[in-house]
């Protein structure tokens, strides 16, 4: 019987940024909804900021919208 790992799409590198930058985008997201300090969500905001200058660096034109402000 097949793994689920078979059985899964083969996921590039771009992909697996992707992943880490749909995750940092939701915690920003939730920080700002549940009305978090806002010098607590700077530091993912950092770190979104930075992934996504690298993530561009590293494979350019495979996300076309930009991060919002913020």
């Amino acid at each position: 019987m097949p793994t689920v790992e078979e059985n899964s799409p083969p996921y590039s590198d771009a992909d697996y940024y992707g992943f880490v930058l749909t995750g940092l985008f939701g915690v920003i997201d939730d920080a700002e909804a549940s009305q978090c300090d806002p010098e607590g969500i700077a530091f993912p905001r950092q770190a979104r900021d930075l992934f996504w200058a690298e993530f561009q660096r590293r494979h350019p034109g495979a996300w076309d919208p930009k991060p919002p402000a913020g």
